[in-house]
C-alpha cells in the first residue's frame, strides 16, 4: 500500500473511534406551565437515559415552569428528587424569578439557578449540546 492511502486510513479509524467516544448531551428548554409538557419532559428524559445511560442532560426552567421546582410544589418533587439522583441538571432562570418576584431559597434544593435561560441555552448549543423544546 502507499503511505499516502494508510495515512488516509489511519485518519479515518481515527475519527470513527473518536466519533464513537463523543458522549452525548442534551438540554431541554422547558418554559410551559402545562403540567401534561412538565410531565413529558421527565419522561423523556428517562427514556432517553434508559436508551443512553450516561447522556449528559440538563432542564432548563423558565416563565412559568419555574413553578414546578418550587419547595411547595409536590407534583413533581419525587421526579426532581429521582432525577437530580441521576446526574440531571436541573436549571432555572433567575431572570424569571426576579420577574416572577420568587426568591431563590423557595426552590427545590435540587435546582441549580443560572443568570439566564436564553444565554445557558445558547451556552449549552454551543458547547455542542443537542436542543430540546419542551412539548407533549
Amino acid at each position: 500500500m502507499k503511505k499516502g492511502t494508510i495515512a488516509l486510513l489511519f485518519c479515518m479509524i481515527t475519527l470513527a473511534a473518536s466519533a464513537q467516544e463523543k458522549k452525548l448531551s442534551v438540554v431541554w428548554d422547558l418554559s410551559s406551565a402545562d403540567t401534561t409538557v412538565q410531565a413529558a419532559v421527565f419522561r423523556q428524559v428517562n427514556n432517553a437515559r434508559a436508551l443512553v445511560p450516561d447522556l449528559q442532560v440538563e432542564v432548563v426552567f423558565h416563565g412559568q415552569a419555574v413553578f414546578a421546582v418550587m419547595n411547595d410544589s409536590v407534583q413533581f418533587a419525587s421526579r426532581v428528587k429521582l432525577a437530580k439522583e441521576k446526574g440531571v441538571t436541573l436549571a432555572v432562570c433567575n431572570n424569571s424569578l426576579k420577574r416572577l418576584k420568587i426568591d431563590p431559597s423557595k426552590l427545590m434544593a435540587e435546582t441549580t439557578v443560572v443568570p439566564s435561560a436564553v444565554v445557558e441555552l445558547i451556552k449549552k448549543q454551543a458547547e455542542g449540546w443537542s436542543y430540546l423544546k419542551a412539548s407533549h
